[in-house]
């Protein structure tokens, strides 16, 4: 190779090193300016664009009167070693404001239905046929507190308060918002806040309908952090809910018990129907 090509060659080396540093230098421009927005809103409690995002959703969860969905919900359990085991349970749930829910359980060692008629709640063991039955406040917000203190796990129940943004809200330190990302093919707004005692995240659908899709709580202080996932794979909130869907049907045979919680999947505040001792 004469003199001419090998100056040719060492040109061109050196305009494509130069682009690289010219296209590294962009990259890391976008990623400060990334970086930047982020630092600006530290000052915030919760930076505005994951306000915006998380307080549409609520808003449009608070102003639907009924709605359905399905999930799938996963909690983790720290075992002895530990070793995070996750243990999955499908969700079907109606709501109509202000005072009923239906609830739908199931995994592979359990199947439970839940009727909350705005004076009671009934508790339903499908496998062994058990029911119990307790006297509930008349509105799911009261209701919702009064089963958390007797121990009854009701998943998902803080979506179907009077006021989600304020009860999701009350004891956020710091929200940000990390932009779109897909959940189950639906892109999303990807929101993360922390609080004292767990982290959460949550995907809102990016669109006309600003549905919660996905969430994640982080028990970041408890031993082996574990994490509740929730994946929302259905939505309905055009059909209507007849009342009677909320009021309990007693199956034959069924019969009726006291309440206590039990351990069921790793989980400590897991409803369950306990025969009365004879």
């Amino acid at each position: 190779m004469n003199n001419t090509g090998k100056r040719i060659q060492i040109l061109q080396g050196d305009f494509m090193k130069c682009l690289l540093t010219i296209g590294c230098g962009l990259l890391l421009g976008v990623a400060g300016c990334a970086t930047a927005q982020d630092q600006s809103s530290e000052t915030n409690v919760i930076s505005p664009r994951a306000e915006s995002v998380l307080h549409s959703a609520c808003d449009f969860l608070a102003q639907s009167p009924s709605y359905s969905l399905s999930a799938e919900i996963w909690r983790e359990h720290v075992d002895e070693a530990g070793q995070k085991i996750q243990f999955s349970r499908s969700v079907e749930m109606d709501v109509k404001r202000p005072d009923g829910l239906r609830l739908e359980i199931s995994s592979p060692l359990s199947a439970r239905g839940f009727w909350y008629d705005g004076r009671t709640l009934t508790i339903l063991d499908r496998k062994h046929n058990y029911y119990s039955t307790n006297a509930m406040p008349d509105s799911l917000d009261e209701m919702a507190g009064a089963a958390r203190d007797q121990g009854i796990d009701l998943p998902l129940i803080d979506m179907a308060m009077s006021d989600p943004y304020k009860n999701a809200t009350a004891k956020v330190e710091q929200g940000r918002y990390y932009g779109i990302s897909p959940v189950l093919g639906v892109m999303c707004h990807h929101l993360a806040f922390t609080q004292e005692n767990v982290d959460w995240q949550v995907w809102v659908e990016d669109g006309p309908q600003p549905l919660i899709r996905k969430f994640i709580i982080t028990y970041k202080n408890e031993p082996g952090v574990p994490e509740f996932t929730a994946l929302i794979t259905r939505w309905n909130v055009t059909d209507r809910i007849a009342d009677s869907d909320f009021m309990f049907q007693r199956p034959t045979g069924a019969t009726l018990i006291e309440m206590r919680p039990d351990e069921e999947g790793g989980n400590t505040n897991s409803a369950t129907a306990t025969p009365n001792e004879k």
